[in-house]
């Protein structure tokens, strides 16, 4: 996929889809006004600015729009709708469809890292319908209608066909009966399974979701690499922050210390990272007493056994879970490490024999994204951070933005 066209009806939500295409790559334009797009070979945002007003306007409003303009020069057009099913989806859906001409319409609003799901047609927000929310009482477009079916049959005179949860973990995804589809979705594999199927057909597709959409979009035609972080602090901090991110999906590949110090093999714990990434998951490679603050005090042990002190535990601890990661990246290509601590960055900095790296630019306080210098892994985007600082929440960031381009 070279080109994109999305189609947005407020900014915020344009500028939120828009962002997907930037952070893989994809010089990407917002525009108010359809004279603003050109061929130039970018990626096109037009927010017709339609969410709040009544629904026959906002159809007559992206008719006008959308008028001048060839969207089959594009490789694929979106038509952005609110995560929440706010403003005039059913208008807007049906006017950039009668432009594009659309084979097939696939309609998936979810957005799962924001607990936007949708089950058996019924779209919900954290578990609870649409519906049963305040947002269905909102003052200035209150939502009317959570089931995502429903919506598209308020708007078109044909069959609608729906796609449940159990039909596509099955794999049994066939658009054969209808051109309209609502789909169910609550993660993002749902999501690209979905998109697959569908790319499959060979139809042209308007495909109507949210910023998840466009993400799903592009993972479809060019699969992010997987990003590896790498954890060896005992901080009360970094074990909330890996728990919040296992809690968001994160698969934590535990490293038990106090078995390696034994003489235990640490090739068990390559060759299970390795099949990770190469599945393509993101992963967290911890040492044991990262995720468990007991397993301290069994490396403790285990190092007392050895005749190890405190320190030299601490020391092993970083060594070890270094050379873990460096055979791992020998094995599998990521999209990029995070570190957390400052004795794990140094420790596999030496263990890699790089020179040092080159600061690109700062995440937020006090974490910058930089691409290590010399060594085995030259040129390799890195993200560091003190093992006691940054928010709960600040992991997923991290992996995510690993993945851009």
């Amino acid at each position: 996929m070279n080109r994109c066209f999305i189609v947005a009806d407020d900014f915020t939500g344009a500028n939120d889809t828009g962002v997907q295409l930037t952070r893989r790559g994809f010089r990407t334009k917002v525009v108010l006004k359809p004279e603003g797009v050109a061929d130039d070979g970018l990626s096109y945002v037009l927010d017709t600015e339609s969410r709040n007003i009544p629904g026959e306007e906002s159809r007559e409003k992206v008719a006008r729009l959308l008028a001048g303009l060839d969207l089959k020069n594009f490789d694929c057009v979106i038509k952005k709708v609110d995560s929440t099913l706010r403003g005039n989806i059913a208008e807007e859906i049906q006017e950039t469809d009668r432009v594009y001409g659309s084979g097939l319409v696939i309609f998936m609003p979810a957005l799962p890292a924001l607990g936007r799901t949708t089950k058996d047609s019924v779209h919900r927000l954290n578990g609870v319908r649409i519906g049963l929310t305040e947002l269905a009482h909102d003052p200035r477009k209150p939502v009317l209608q959570d089931n995502i079916a429903g919506i598209l049959r308020s708007a078109y005179d044909e069959p609608v066909g729906t796609l449940t949860l159990a039909q596509i973990r099955a794999g049994e995804i066939a658009f054969d009966a209808a051109r309209l589809w609502a789909c169910d979705a609550e993660t993002n594999e749902d999501m690209l399974a979905v998109i697959l199927a569908a790319k499959k057909t060979g139809k042209r597709v308007l495909w109507v979701g949210t910023a998840a959409m466009a993400d799903a979009l592009l993972n479809a035609d060019q699969p992010a690499l997987p990003a590896l972080a790498v954890i060896a602090s005992v901080s009360e901090v970094a074990r909330k922050q890996i728990r919040y991110a296992e809690s968001k999906g994160l698969k934590i590949q535990t490293v038990d210390i106090a078995d390696i110090i034994r003489g235990g093999d640490c090739s068990f714990y390559v060759k299970r990272a390795v099949d990770a990434l190469k599945a393509g998951e993101d992963l967290a490679v911890v040492s044991s007493a990262s995720y468990d603050r007991a397993e301290l005090d069994a490396s403790l042990e285990a190092g007392a056994e050895q005749g190890m002190g405190r320190d030299e535990v601490a020391e092993f601890t970083g060594n070890a879970i270094s050379d873990v990661a460096a055979d791992i990246l020998d094995a599998v290509k990521v999209s990029g490490l995070f570190l957390s601590g400052g004795d794990t960055a140094i420790h596999f900095i030496d263990a890699v024999k790089a020179t040092g790296a080159e600061i690109v630019f700062e995440l937020t306080v006090g974490i910058p994204m930089m691409r290590l210098s010399g060594g085995r892994f030259d040129g390799l985007k890195v993200i560091t951070k003190a093992g006691a600082f940054g928010t709960e929440e600040v992991l997923p960031t991290i992996i995510r933005k690993l993945a851009e381009a």
